[in-house]
């Protein structure tokens, strides 16, 4: 059986390709430009870009199982071109704003939202993973700290459970190896609930020295956002840190599937040291 991971580049896909060759299983990877993954010894890596429907069905050749970056763009192609190969299981990263209220016309739910429906109609079986806030986020924050010496938040006190990306890579492995979860979603967060100030604390901890916090107004926020996100996504993820005034109930989703609880954001910080270092040798 070979698996088909698509964004090949993405941490998860970068996860989840990890687990499935280290474990034997035959993979192939795909990128809109190949050229630019690390290779990998045994794997094959092939150019797929959804918004090119006639490259999809090399891709495809002799695949069952599919781990799918949600891209909107070409997805009813796609999951056609899928079901033309005879793959069995789709596996989609998709995104937990998909939740909200009328998604179709959220700018953060609209491109998961789409590709949800593509695949849920397209007749194959299927397991969406719907992570919440990735602790991975806050990398963002070096921009800040580097830039402007501080960072700064319109909403401090949001609260958010932040998951991991290694555990969306182990439920996502151990949905696709098993088979199971077919037809339902799965809704991933973290394991504690903690607001951007406890998260701040904590990397300033693990990092060992301070981080400025500046609470700036929402204007100055959404100014903040403008390089990185067009007008309409940064005022629905500023409404989202708005309204996220109480703890975020832990789901749990990461031990039932895998068996083994979720991984903290200490752990997450721990671990990403190095994304802070220009920080670091910044302050000298």
């Amino acid at each position: 059986m070979t698996t088909l991971v698509t964004g090949a580049r993405g941490s998860v896909a970068r996860g989840v390709i990890a687990r499935l060759v280290a474990a034997g299983h035959e993979v192939r990877i795909a990128s809109s430009d190949p050229t630019e993954l690390e290779p990998i010894a045994g794997v094959e890596a092939v150019r797929l870009s959804l918004r090119e429907p006639d490259n999809a069905a090399v891709a495809l050749r002799d695949v069952d199982r599919v781990f799918l970056y949600a891209e909107a763009a070409g997805i009813a192609d796609f999951v056609e071109a899928a079901r033309a190969a005879g793959v069995r299981h789709l596996v989609v990263l998709s995104s937990a704003s998909t939740a909200a209220a009328d998604p179709a016309n959220n700018p953060l739910a609209a491109g998961h939202y789409a590709v949800e429906v593509a695949v849920a109609e397209s007749g194959i079986p299927y397991t969406i993973l719907r992570p919440g806030a990735f602790a991975r986020n806050t990398i963002g924050w070096k921009y800040q700290l580097l830039g402007a010496g501080a960072i700064q938040l319109a909403y401090p006190e949001a609260q958010m459970a932040p998951i991991h990306e290694d555990d969306i890579a182990d439920v996502a492995t151990a949905v696709l190896v098993a088979g199971d979860h077919l037809g339902e979603t799965l809704d991933l967060n973290g394991p504690e609930s903690l607001s951007f100030v406890e998260q701040i604390a904590i990397l300033a901890d693990v990092l060992g020295h301070e981080l400025p916090l500046a609470e700036v107004s929402r204007e100055a926020a959404r100014a903040g956002l403008a390089p990185y996100m067009n007008e309409g996504y940064a005022d629905s993820l500023l409404d989202l840190w708005q309204a996220a005034v109480e703890p975020e109930p832990v789901l749990g989703t990461t031990e039932a599937v895998t068996g083994r609880p979720g991984r903290t954001f200490r752990q997450w910080a721990e671990e990403h040291r190095s994304d802070f270092a220009e920080v670091r040798n910044q302050r000298g």
